[in-house]
Parts: C-alpha cells; structure tokens; sequence
C-alpha cells in the first residue's frame, strides 16, 4: 500500500489514472495536485489546488510521506507565451523532481511524448523506447518535452536509488480529450497536407495511455515506456473518414501563413507553425518492449480512435 502523488490529477490522462488508481489496493491515499477541481471523485483522494511551480510542494509531498510520484502536470495545448508555457513544463518540472527527492520517494513516474522525438525528414519508421529523443526548437511543446527527459536523466544519474519510468504517448484521444490536435482535425473545413507529403500517423486512446501508467505504477517499473494504438493511420485515410477533402499547401506557403494566423490569433488555428511537421514528417513510436516489460497492449487501433474522434464530435 501506497502514498501517490498524481501532478495534473484533472486532466484527461490524470482523471483516467484517478479512476485506475481507485480501484488498486497498492494504492491506499492519493495527493491528487492541480489547480483545476478533479473531474473524478475518490474517498482516496486528497485534493490540493496548488500550481506545480509552487515551492510549496516539497513541504506538501514530504508531509503526506509521498513514495510515489506521477508527474502529468504539462500543457499541450499551445499558447502565445512560449516563455509561460516553457516555466509550467520545465520549470514545474523541476519543482517536482526537487519535491521527489526532498520525501524520499522510491518511485518517480513523468508524462513524456513521442513529440519529445521530434518530427523529422530523416525519422526511422518505428522510434523505439531506446531511441534518444531529438529538441525540436520551432515548436515549444516538443522542445520543451525534449529538455523534461534531459532534466529527469540528469536526476536519475544524481538519485540512482530512485526508480524512474518515462512514458511517451503518442496523440491521446477519447470521450474526456478535447485538445487542440483533435479541434484541428475536425474543426478545419479541409484537411491540409504540406507538399507531397502523407505520413504514417498514429493515436492512442486515454484509457490505454492510463493503462500503461497504471501497470508502470503497480510494477514500480522503471526505464522509458511508449503509449500508442496498434496500427497507424495514413492521413488520407484520416481526411476519407473525416469527409474532408486534401489540400496541398506548399511549404514556402503554409509555414509563415500559419504563423502570420497564429499572431494574429485566427480562429481556428491553435499552433504555430511548428505544428505542421507533425502532418508533414513520420513520427511514428514503436511499443514492443514496453509490452514485454509490462505485458500489456492497447485495446484500441489508431483507426479505431480516429473514427472514435470523428463521431464523438459530431455528435457533439
């Protein structure tokens, strides 16, 4: 039986793990942190409004003897401050780890993601849970998950007596997701493509992601673990399945247009034009070592979410 502290417990991936947790018996209290009100109640929770940046958290974690850590409190969808953005991810982060160390806790669990490999030309077909991640600096999300594995490495080499699990999901969808990355597919009247280009996608549905925390948490398992659907997606397929129709965009069109948008807060574009390389390169994550090590696969295909995405919104 466990003290777990759950960072960014009123998320989507947070509210899913809450559910998972409630029903473990190695989890017997849960210090749920966030500044937003859970949308998932249990008599194991103890709610705390606090931002994670807030020094405030040592005490807190060393008070409620914490021995486990789960870091989810990251924002993903873009915003205009890159500086505010990149305090809460990196700096928050830090804070964290401070606190982790400063409780004495055994195990430390952080929400990375396959983006923190970055969107490149040059990606293999499958990056593996041992590939390195690579900083992508024209989009802050990416490059600020590149430096979150960066720090945490540096952490482990300085309290090796912790155990630290990464795990990296690719993009989350389900019934309590509603971020900038679904808006952007379904919400657009066209589905646009840069250049000649049609990657391989994929998506992972919110309860498989919770799954893989969950078994990373009760295994105290350590090392780096990666969160998708079985199968991909090609983005034609996404567009057929979405009614939309392609549209190229050239690329000596599409960056600055889409920054030029973004500055001028356009409705309807929620990224700079970072985002672009996502739909424009292969990012594509492999998880068979993360199903040997945790024997656990998902239970949703990336098809199978998508269209998930698409009729859950238009029901809506």
């Amino acid at each position: 039986m466990s003290v777990v502290a759950v960072t960014g417990c009123s998320g989507y991936i947070g509210s899913r793990l809450l559910h998972f947790m409630d029903r473990s018996d190695k989890v017997e209290k849960i210090l749920g942190i966030d500044l937003n009100p859970p949308r998932y109640q249990s008599p194991k929770l103890d709610f705390q409004r606090l931002d994670v940046r807030d020094p405030r958290l040592t005490n807190l974690f060393v008070l409620n003897e914490v021995q486990t850590v789960v870091h989810l409190a990251f924002i993903v969808n873009p915003l205009h401050d890159d500086r505010l953005m990149h305090d809460i991810d990196v700096n928050g982060t830090r804070n964290v780890l401070a606190a982790t160390a400063a409780c004495g806790a055994r195990h430390l669990i952080i929400a990375s993601s396959s983006s923190a490999f970055g969107a490149f030309p040059d990606n293999p077909e499958w990056l593996t849970e041992k590939d390195h991640p690579r900083r992508m600096p024209n989009y802050t999300y990416a490059s600020d998950k590149y430096e979150v594995e960066m720090i945490c490495r540096l952490f482990k080499d300085d309290h090796p007596e912790v155990k630290m699990a990464l795990v990296r999901p690719c993009i989350v969808y389900g019934p309590n997701v509603d971020n900038y990355l679904s808006r952007f597919i379904i919400r657009l009247p066209f589905f646009p493509v840069v250049g000649n280009e049609r990657p391989e996608m994929q998506f992972v549905h919110e309860d498989d992601t919770a799954e893989v925390f969950m078994r990373v948490l009760e295994l105290e398992a350590e090392g780096f673990f990666h969160a998708c659907g079985e199968g991909t997606i090609n983005v034609e397929e996404i567009a057929q399945l979405a009614g939309k129709r392609l549209i190229p965009l050239p690329p000596a069109i599409a960056y600055p247009a889409i920054d030029l948008l973004w500055k001028l807060r356009a409705p309807l574009i929620e990224g700079p034009s970072g985002m672009l390389d996502f739909i424009r390169y292969r990012w594509t994550i492999s998880d068979a070592l993360t199903r040997e090590a945790l024997g656990l696969g998902p239970r949703m295909s990336s098809r199978e979410v998508v269209k998930l995405m698409i009729e859950t919104h238009r029901q809506g």
